[in-house]
């Protein structure tokens, strides 16, 4: 049960993050490389205030957020405005990504730890809080994709002159996605640092942006929930198929490849699944209000 638990505490843990990209990435079709560096801010940020501060754990959590939204602005200001091309952003972030890396690394060694990491952090990451986080995240996604915003995003994403032309900000616009991304990514990286217990900057690589990144365009664009079920199977298949030891990551891979030849624009592009989460969502209601209904 403790190992079938982990990996839904990771499952979770990865919606969190997803959820952000799905608004840059399926939205408004801005491919990031680098968004591990989001996850690391906000892990260094949570875990530094609840071990040096004594700060609530939700609370250290949504600092994470706001410090990882406070970094993406460094990269968005220079590479969002103008005419610079998606690829030259795509580029930008990956740069963006191993300097913030290779700079937790090297600084800080006596707040941060340095490249032998951060440890001794309390383990208040549990599966109920994982879950209600990941379904809270799912929520405010799919109300930013609903809402006038996530519209804009998709007339950017499709006609970007035309939307222009109507008065639309753009430079803005791709800001505010990026910020809103960057945010789920620094509360994911709180949740994992305080479910590890132990964070070191070598984690946050070129890996974890790319397995978020596949995640995204697997579950498909114009769909929260089809990249967070995208994300469950992927976390899930390599522990799935680890008693194949060596063979496990080639099967990975093909599954992977043959999905995407089948459907090249993702498993659930354009279209929502509600029925799970709308059960899930009615479990915890139900769990809450139990204890109330006793009082």
């Amino acid at each position: 049960m403790g190992y079938l638990e982990g990996i839904s505490i990771s499952i979770c843990i990865n919606i969190v993050c997803v959820c952000g990209i799905a608004i840059l990435t399926g939205y408004m079709g801005l491919f990031s490389m680098g968004h591990a560096c989001f996850l690391c801010l906000g892990a260094y940020t949570s875990a530094c205030l609840t071990k040096y501060l004594g700060v609530n754990y939700f609370l250290s959590l949504l600092a994470g957020g706001a410090v990882a939204a406070a970094g993406s602005v460094v990269i968005g200001i220079p590479t969002l405005r103008g005419k610079i091309s998606g690829d030259c952003f795509t580029i930008a972030t990956l740069g963006f990504g191993e300097a913030v890396r290779i700079l937790m690394a090297n600084i800080g060694t006596n707040l941060f730890g340095g490249a032998t990491g951060l440890s001794g952090l309390e383990h208040f990451t549990n599966l109920k809080s994982s879950v209600v986080i990941a379904v809270i995240a799912i929520i405010l996604t799919r109300n930013y994709a609903r809402s006038q915003h996530g519209k804009i995003a998709l007339a950017i994403r499709d006609y970007a002159d035309a939307s222009e032309l109507l008065g639309v900000n753009i430079f803005h616009e791709k800001l505010k996605a990026l910020m809103i991304s960057a945010f789920f990514c620094g509360v994911g990286g709180g949740m994992m640092a305080h479910y590890y217990v132990y964070i070191v900057p070598n984690i946050f690589g070129n890996t974890m942006s790319n397995n978020l990144l596949t995640s995204v365009v697997l579950g498909g664009v114009a769909s929260i929930t089809g990249p967070a079920t995208a994300t469950g199977m992927l976390t899930a298949m390599p522990e799935a198929f680890r008693f194949l030891d060596n063979w496990r990551l080639s099967i990975y891979g093909l599954t992977l490849l043959i999905i995407m030849r089948v459907r090249p624009e993702g498993l659930f592009a354009y279209k929502e699944i509600t029925a799970p989460f709308t059960a899930l969502y009615r479990w915890i209601k139900a769990k809450a209000l139990k204890p109330a209904a006793k009082a």
